[in-house]
């Protein structure tokens, strides 16, 4: 079986490592909620007759939602390591195993979010605090409600990979468990704004393609920066495969999200003249920057990786993972972020109306 070279990770790695997770960890937190504020998700409105529940509970729901979807990077990322980048032959190598190791890890995380998210989501529904949500009422919630019911199913499998991710040893094993947490990542999006779109189909498929392309796209790269005895040659390998993917998978989510917006918007206007159009603009403009790191990656740094000098990849790899934390952050503040209403044509009803005179005297 041919693996990477192992030697023990040294104490810069390892605090380089940390530093990296910390900073993506502040870049999407930030992120998220300057997003939350300039869309005004971050505003409880109070409606006369309709509770609204206090700050502190509608401010649970995109954090927890922020740690699922980093949880949940985390876990699909490492497994598509597993599996595609560093995959060994009968067994797992030994990137393969400390990845899939690590994904369970992040699957725990992932089960606990979803599932910290039901009581607080009720609160929301019900707009009070905790003091009203017992354990009967969150089983109603998710025995009555689709977004519990998907909370749960999401939780569920999670789970499974975390309980499974212990004791896999083959690729086949990896390649069933990237295969479930990758359908974990679907349930949300038939909660989420696309599933009050009238083109409810088309935008539900588009936002579970887009979601399966940022998790393996950001999750890779993330699994790269994280892999603590991958080197030399291996890494090489695994560098290249995953640059190889990276281009698909970027069209995947450059065409599913197109689609998604063409879903939400009914005028032009409302791209820069609403705050869910404002904070799509940013996520196309980080989504850009992603495109030219990339492009930097296979100019630059991939031929010095293979001239044994991995310094310049991992200075700018670095900076890919924190920009695609930043960007999840601005995808969590925009799925809490209200969508533009439906605009019609005043104009073209008032010229209908004005033809109707004209197409009535034709007609007699």
């Amino acid at each position: 079986m041919a693996e990477a070279p192992v030697d023990s990770a040294p104490t810069p790695a390892r605090v380089r490592r940390g530093l990296l997770v910390l900073a993506s960890t502040l870049a999407a937190l930030v992120v998220c909620l300057l997003t939350l504020w300039a869309g005004g998700a971050a505003d409880v409105v109070s409606v006369p007759g309709i509770p609204a529940p206090p700050p502190v509970i509608a401010w649970l729901v995109p954090a927890l939602r922020l740690i699922a979807d980093a949880a949940a990077v985390l876990t699909v990322g490492c497994l598509f390591g597993a599996v595609v980048l560093v995959p060994g032959d009968t067994v797992l190598s030994t990137a393969g195993y400390r990845w899939v190791r690590l994904a369970g890890w992040g699957a725990v995380a992932w089960a606990l979010a979803s599932l910290a998210s039901l009581p607080v989501l009720l609160a929301v529904f019900l707009g009070t605090g905790f003091s009203a949500v017992s354990l009967r009422g969150v089983w109603s919630f998710v025995e009555s409600v689709e977004q519990g019911r998907n909370l749960v199913i999401v939780a569920a499998l999670a789970a499974l990979v975390a309980a499974f991710a212990r004791t896999v040893l083959h690729p086949a094993g990896a390649r069933v468990l990237l295969l479930i947490a990758l359908a974990a990542t679907i349930p949300p999006a038939f909660t989420s704004h696309s599933a009050d779109e009238a083109d409810h189909n088309l935008a539900v498929t588009a936002v579970a393609l887009h979601v399966l392309g940022v998790v393996l796209w950001a999750g890779g790269l993330l699994a790269l920066m994280l892999a603590a005895r991958l080197a030399g040659p291996g890494r090489v390998t695994a560098v290249e495969r995953f640059s190889r993917l990276a281009l698909p998978l970027a069209v995947v989510v450059a065409g599913s999200g197109a689609v998604t917006a063409y879903t939400r918007f009914s005028s032009p206007y409302q791209l820069v003249g609403t705050g869910y159009g404002v904070v799509l603009l940013a996520k196309v403009a980080a989504f850009v920057g992603l495109l030219g790191l990339a492009a930097w990656h296979r100019r630059r740094t991939l031929p010095a990786l293979r001239a044994e000098r991995p310094a310049a990849f991992l200075r700018l790899a670095g900076a890919e993972v924190i920009l695609f934390a930043a960007t999840i952050g601005l995808a969590v503040g925009l799925a809490r972020t209200p969508t533009p209403p439906p605009v019609l044509d005043t104009d073209a009803a008032a010229a209908e109306q004005a033809l109707l005179p004209a197409i009535s005297t034709a007609a007699t």
